[in-house]
């Protein structure tokens, strides 16, 4: 049986061999030696052995003691009271997601060997996907916060970059923009719970803050209200969910790895990771809930109403998040986690197969002998001609959220910005007038 110190050192391959792929792939661009099939070799190489090592070290801790494992590599900074230590934290959830994790970017390299033939943006594409999956599994695996706010990051990271993938038409800069912004907005949440931790309870080690929290007075709603905050952004929640439509701008591939499987899983995580915090605030508990309701029936209602494969998936994918929020917040961590996994294997498959999707729904009328929205549809008819209008309406233009949203946050914030822009602008003007007229007195 492999001891903590081996254990730490196989299970760290999970980031830390996509991670060294990455930067290879980036040697060899800078160098002008990257090929196709070189990228193509390094970056399965690197998603192999990282895979290997996970699954040898979860081997291993499952062959050892029961309970959580915390595996440390010491301090990356210290000082004035303050200690960012790099560990990693094994459990059932953490293992289950990251072989998860590790399957999955195995799967779309495969994948997008073909798919992206001959595109330019392939080796940048594999690039951007190695980072991706070591930030997930840094998230994934993280012992502390500020090790899972890294992964968050570099997760954010490559997902703003892949929905801009097709960097040449005005569309896709447009949509990654906005999901930059979302993002940018939402991490705001989680610094202050960081910070927040370390303030009242001195710690922000998972294991250590959950048994700090019992004895240690501590603002658990600001804390948990933050968490619920960033989880909202990143999972495509309500009202914030406007972005993940917005993502299928890029390549079906990280479509499907991104917005369908993990990263738009990336909030539901931090909150199941964070759940004995949770515990403390009601007020936490109940936004879940009402967030995560509101998001399944309006994202559901969406879905239905779509035009296109793509976006009809992507808010049927924030409808199943939302009930995994509802779920975490009644303290079903296990069913939301079982689900978890379960949704994101269903999604990736789905959204690799959306070019097929017209394809494969005629294969299945014919064979069934009958057309599948009868049922729906008949039930559909009952309803009014004025009644079937409003709702397919609201439910195309997400009950006005993006309306609202745009009217009452972007502008004013916007309008903000312009004006601080502008006053900054005259008081370095102001500054530089200053500083001349001094240079002239002096002389």
């Amino acid at each position: 049986m492999l001891d903590s110190n081996s254990l730490a050192h196989v299970i760290a391959l999970a980031p830390a061999a996509p991670a060294l792929g990455a930067v290879i792939i980036a040697l060899l661009l800078a160098a002008r030696l990257a090929s196709e099939r070189v990228v193509a070799s390094v970056a399965q190489t690197a998603i192999g052995l990282g895979f290997l090592g996970l699954l040898v070290g979860l081997v291993g801790w499952a062959a050892g003691p029961a309970g959580p494992l915390q595996l440390g590599f010491g301090s990356w900074y210290s000082g004035a009271g303050y200690d960012f230590r790099i560990d990693l934290l094994v459990d059932g959830r953490s293992a289950a997601v990251s072989a998860l994790v590790s399957l999955l970017l195995a799967a779309t390299s495969q994948f997008s060997i073909a798919y992206l033939h001959r595109e330019p943006g392939f080796n940048r594409f594999f690039l951007l996907m190695l980072l991706f999956g070591a930030g997930m599994q840094a998230l994934v695996l993280a012992g502390n916060l500020e090790l899972l706010f890294v992964g968050w990051e570099i997760v954010g990271m490559t997902s703003v970059l892949l929905v801009g993938f097709f960097h040449e038409r005005l569309g896709p800069v447009k949509a990654a923009t906005r999901v930059l912004v979302t993002y940018r907005l939402c991490d705001i949440g989680l610094l202050t719970a960081g910070v927040s931790l370390h303030r009242w309870l001195h710690t922000s080690d998972w294991l250590a803050a959950e048994q700090a929290a019992l004895t240690s007075p501590w603002p658990s709603t600001f804390v948990g209200l933050s968490l619920v905050f960033a989880a909202m952004g990143k999972s495509a929640q309500f009202p914030l969910g406007g972005w993940l439509p917005r993502a299928m701008e890029g390549p079906t591939a990280s479509s499907a790895v991104f917005y369908g499987s993990l990263s738009v899983h990336a909030g539901v995580y931090l909150l199941l990771r964070a759940a004995p915090l949770l515990e403390h605030s009601l007020a936490a508990q109940t936004m879940m809930i009402a967030v995560g309701a509101i998001t399944a029936v309006i994202s559901a209602m969406s879905s239905q109403a779509s035009p296109d494969a793509k976006s009809a998936l992507s808010y049927a994918t924030a409808s199943q998040v939302g009930l995994m929020f509802v779920e975490i917040g009644f303290g079903l961590y296990t069913l939301a986690t079982v689900h978890l996994v379960a949704h994101a294997v269903l999604r990736y498959y789905q959204f690799l197969r959306t070019p097929s999707a017209l394809q494969d729904a005629l294969a299945r009328r014919a064979a069934l002998g009958r057309t599948e929205a009868d049922e729906g549809a008949v039930r559909w008819e009952e309803l009014g001609l004025r009644t079937r209008r409003y709702v397919y309406r609201m439910a195309i233009e997400r009950f006005d959220v993006e309306i609202a949203l745009e009217r009452y946050v972007v502008r004013p914030v916007m309008a903000l910005s312009r004006r601080l822009d502008r006053l900054e602008s005259r008081l370095l003007a102001l500054h530089g007038e200053s500083e001349r007229r001094a240079k002239g007195g002096r002389r």
